[in-house]
């Protein structure tokens, strides 16, 4: 009989030993053929040959004995199939050429019978379910690039220690045909792989080059063409994967391939981990792999502290703010009514690089936290923006945005531009979980008198003092502060209370740095608003982290020099603002002080006195009895409706109508009226009511337009009092052209409140007797002076009297300010000057000492010295990341001494940090430390203008001898 076998998967069949060729059949589907890369046809291979070991070792003796001699006649040159019918070969039986006799009896070929022939073609017959997915397929691929990990990192250490191709010796090598793109080259290469390096990635690493897929890619890139553009995209982020790509495209000279920024994204992606990871064992051998280790430590002058130095009124100071920028698209799937659930890919990877906090602790702080410390109406009137507490509510009641996941980032920053901590805000605004969450890790990690700058952070101030943060900021006297830009958009009263200006030890710092950053970082958003989450975390550290080495960092001197010359040009008007006090007959510089807190005063009782009203027992009577008045006209028109509505001509309504309704609630009010109005009337003793003709009536009255007039007036003076102001400081003479628009803006804003301000203080002014002056909104709003406000001299409160509400005090004032603020910032500034120039050597030296323990080759294996060195390169990559720009800080910071002469009172000679040395150094060791820099670290020699090109320009002949300088 005929045995008919399944071929492949196209539900086709063939016909073994049958007179009915292949050809006579009806044409089957094409098949589309699997090509095997050389490690899975190895691996098949093997399998094949397990497999046929195990059927050989059930066959029977006699079955053997007949496969082994049709395998000898098939292999004998004088055999010839065609004239030989009766026997076959093995390959013609397979192929269908031949015909194989099986007998019923069974077990001519290993024991199975017919029925069990035709089973296993029965089940091949039936073609699985396949229920897999390629919604996991980005999972795959990295779990698929996880497993071969260690062997990856080994590789790609080994490359970078010899800075070329490895072939390697390790096991038999195979050929593998791949496309290599490199910058300005893309051909199609035969790759000789070692197989026994520990995967095929593996030997494409050792190579210098990276994959595109775990197992047999059809590309591979170049890792100088992955780090031109890792750097290129760091510098220009608009500099996208796509519009790299297509350039390469171009400069190969062949068509653009629309699925190469795929490939190219995922040998990236490989890429960036193999740096991470490789940072990460540096970092451990340095013994920082703490998290938190690079926020302690990432700006040298802040956290770098000395022994013996001055204490300051801030140890650190810090701004902070959120930014909607950088917002991500959810992607989502169609739903019935709108978007459905979301479609995105498992993607479990980080990039959080200690640079971001965990979600899970910042939602500690969520909304459920905060809802008993919202201030209300009742202590509004101790925060001066109490009107901006809308916003904030707003914000933590808002619904979840449906078309973002993550709605903007919430940064940190040092007063110097280095990131300390970032948070993702997620399908929300700018809550107040995500400050919260920043102070805490904050007071966790850096101490006490912390000045924290945020743009409300007048109100923040109150959030967190009712917080369970209060006790613990309190205790750690931490301030919150309000930015020098951002607080001319608040009121007056928040600007004497939280302004850069008026805090004591601030110095000339105007606590705007995350506006400055973030107007770089707003590149981003273009490849990062429909980026997965993964992507878009790795795009923002990476600008962070690439900002802070090579940008914050590389401009760290300039940043203190151009303070320092900033301060030092502020007291050279000194001379100037010490006769203008004369000609203001002002002794001391205490008297602006005096005088702030004075206007503070004032400001604080016209605000109470604008919002609280401080009626007598008479004028609520009177009050009462107008609204009773009210309510009964009221209650007679609802009556009046009622019967309308059941008259004849009325349209019929079953049940209750609106005009029952409303005579219902209409009753109740005047219920409630006339129940308060027998309680006042029984706290004064009243045993006739009023009537509008009593003269106790008339009088009560009178009392109470007196004071809605004058509760006007005073909502109008402060208004006016704080426009006034701002137009000071707007016409002042060294106010930029930023300022100005600023300010102007928040004017133009301001004067919608002046404008409603006006007309109650017009209706007020009218029913008082004899009534007042009618207030133009116009010359309201062109006054530049008080004098020129002549209402304000029927204020109880006489502002225009008073001392310092004149414009020449008040710029006397102002200017005085600067002058304290610039005397404080030169006391900051020679502390960090002198942190920065001892870390500086302190880094150098430790890092050195380090770099030569691994090189040294005493003692250790073959394959210890082979890790350690690849190690080592790592390690002097690291340091060079900052060490090259060691040579230009000393020039300027010597420059700086050169130039200002005495008047910089700014130290070079290295400090001891607090971590001091270890005691078992010996004075040896110390005096080589200390003879570490030969271009003026240690001694204030001037260092030489010379390019020193040597790589190892920093050691010295005696480098052994060097003693390592710890600190954490």
């Amino acid at each position: 009989m005929s045995i008919r076998r399944f071929k492949g998967r196209s539900r086709t069949w063939q016909v073994l030993g049958s007179t009915t060729g292949v050809d006579d059949c009806a044409p089957a589907p094409p098949v589309k053929k699997l090509r095997l890369g050389p490690m899975k046809l190895a691996q098949y291979q093997d399998n094949r040959a397990i497999q046929r070991k195990e059927t050989w070792d059930v066959m029977s003796t006699t079955n053997r004995q007949n496969l082994l001699a049709l395998q000898e006649m098939a292999a004998a040159p004088e055999f010839d199939a065609s004239n030989a019918p009766d026997l076959l070969t093995v390959a013609g039986v397979l192929d269908g050429t031949h015909e194989a006799q099986i007998s019923h009896a069974g077990g001519d070929h290993g024991g199975e019978t017919l029925e069990d022939i035709i089973e296993l073609t029965e089940r091949a017959r039936t073609r699985c379910k396949d229920t897999r997915t390629r919604r996991d397929r980005t999972q795959k691929r990295n779990d698929a690039f996880a497993a071969q990990m260690p062997s990856m990192l080994k590789a790609y250490s080994a490359f970078r220690a010899r800075g070329k191709p490895d072939e390697g010796d390790e096991g038999q090598p195979e050929l593998y045909q791949v496309t290599v793109i490199d910058l300005f080259t893309e051909q199609s290469e035969t790759l000789s792989l070692p197989l026994g390096c520990g995967g095929f990635s593996a030997a494409l690493l050792r190579l210098g080059l990276v994959p595109s897929a775990p197992w047999t890619p059809t590309f591979v890139f170049t890792m100088a063409t992955l780090d031109f553009y890792r750097v290129s995209h760091a510098r220009c982020p608009q500099f996208s994967i796509y519009a790299f790509t297509k350039t390469l495209a171009d400069l190969h000279g062949v068509p653009v391939r629309s699925t190469m920024h795929q490939h190219f994204s995922i040998a990236l992606d490989l890429y960036l981990d193999l740096r991470r990871r490789t940072e990460l064992q540096v970092l451990t051998h340095l013994g920082r792999e703490d998290p938190a280790w690079r926020m302690k430590n990432c700006c040298p002058a802040c956290s770098y502290r000395l022994e013996g130095e001055d204490e300051l009124i801030f140890s650190m100071l810090v701004t902070m703010d959120g930014n909607d920028s950088l917002k991500r698209v959810l992607r989502r799937g169609p739903g019935d009514d709108g978007p459905g659930e979301t479609n995105e890919r498992w993607d479990d990877r980080d990039a959080s690089d200690g640079y971001y906090l965990p979600r899970a602790q910042v939602d500690e702080w969520a909304r459920r936290r905060l809802a008993n410390i919202l201030p209300s109406d009742d202590n509004g009137a101790e925060n001066p923006c109490k009107e901006r507490w809308k916003n904030m509510l707003n914000d933590v009641t808002a619904k979840m945005w449906g078309i973002f996941d993550e709605t903007g980032l919430f940064l940190c920053l040092c007063r110097h531009g280095f990131a300390l901590v970032m948070v993702d805000m997620l399908r929300s605004g700018e809550l107040s979980k995500y400050p919260l969450a920043v102070v805490e890790h904050l007071l966790k990690h850096f101490g006490v008198d912390i000045g924290v700058g945020y743009d409300i952070g007048c109100h923040f101030c109150t959030t967190l003092d009712k917080s369970e943060l209060g006790p613990k900021a309190r205790e750690a006297r931490l301030r919150c502060l309000v930015g020098s830009f951002h607080g001319h958009a608040h009121n007056r009263l928040c600007q004497v209370c939280f302004l850069a200006l008026y805090v004591k030890g601030l110095g000339i710092e105007d606590l705007e740095g995350c506006e400055r950053r973030f107007s770089r970082s707003n590149a981003l958003a273009g490849c990062s608003r429909r980026a997965s989450r993964f992507h878009r975390q790795q795009e923002i550290t990476g600008y962070f982290k690439h900002m802070d080495d090579y940008d914050v960092y590389a401009s760290l001197a300039t940043f203190l020099c151009s303070n320092y010359e900033q301060s030092l040009k502020i007291l050279d008007d000194e001379p100037i603002v010490r006769q203008m006090m004369r000609d203001e007959d002002v002794v001391d510089g205490e008297e602006f002080v005096q005088a702030l807190a004075d206007e503070t005063v004032y400001l604080q009782e016209l605000w109470k006195s604008s919002k609280k009203a401080e009626d007598t027992p008479e004028t609520r009577y009177v009050a009462c009895l107008v609204a009773e008045s009210a309510d009964l006209a009221k209650v007679t028109a609802c009556r009046a409706a009622v019967r309308q509505s059941r008259s004849d001509d009325a349209a019929f309504t079953p049940g209750k109508t609106k005009a029952d309704m409303a005579l219902r609630h209409a009753l109740e009010k005047r219920e409630r009226s006339a129940m308060a109005l027998a309680d006042i009337e029984q706290e004064l003793g009243i045993t006739t009511r009023w009537t509008p003709t009593s003269p106790s009536y008339i009088a009560a009255e009178e009392e109470a337009r007196s004071l809605e007039y004058q509760r006007a007036l005073d909502r109008l003076e402060l208004l006016v009092v704080e426009r006034l102001f701002e137009l000071t400081k707007m016409n002042q003479s060294g106010t930029g052209y930023k300022m100005r628009k600023h300010i102007a803006k928040s004017l133009q804003a301001r004067s919608k409140a002046v404008r409603s301000a006006v007309a109650k203080y017009n209706a007020a002014a009218a029913a008082v007797t004899p009534p007042r002056d009618h207030v133009d909104i116009e010359q309201v709003l062109e006054y530049a002076f008080l004098a020129d406000f002549d209402l304000l001299r029927h204020s109880h409160h006489e502002v225009h009297r008073q001392y310092w509400a004149r414009p020449a005090y008040r710029a006397v004032m102002n200017r005085w300010f600067r002058l304290e603020r610039a005397r404080e910032e030169i006391k900051r500034l020679d502390v960090e000057i002198r942190r920065f120039v001892t870390w500086m050597r302190d880094e150098s030296v430790f890092l050195h000492k380090r770099e030569r323990e691994l090189r040294w080759t005493e003692g250790k294996t073959e394959q210890q010295v082979e890790d350690d060195h690849a190690l080592a390169v790592h390690l002097a990559e690291y340091r060079e990341r900052r060490g090259r720009f060691e040579q230009s800080h000393m020039m300027r910071l010597h420059t700086l001494k050169r130039r200002w002469g005495t008047r910089c009172t700014a130290s070079l000679t290295p400090g001891v940090p607090l971590q001091s040395v270890s005691p078992d150094e010996d004075e040896e060791d110390q005096m080589l430390v200390d003879a570490e820099r030969e271009v003026g670290m240690a001694g204030g020699e001037e260092p030489t203008r010379q390019a020193d090109d040597d790589e190892d320009h920093s050691e010295g002949e005696d480098d052994e001898a060097h003693d390592e300088q710890p600190w954490d």
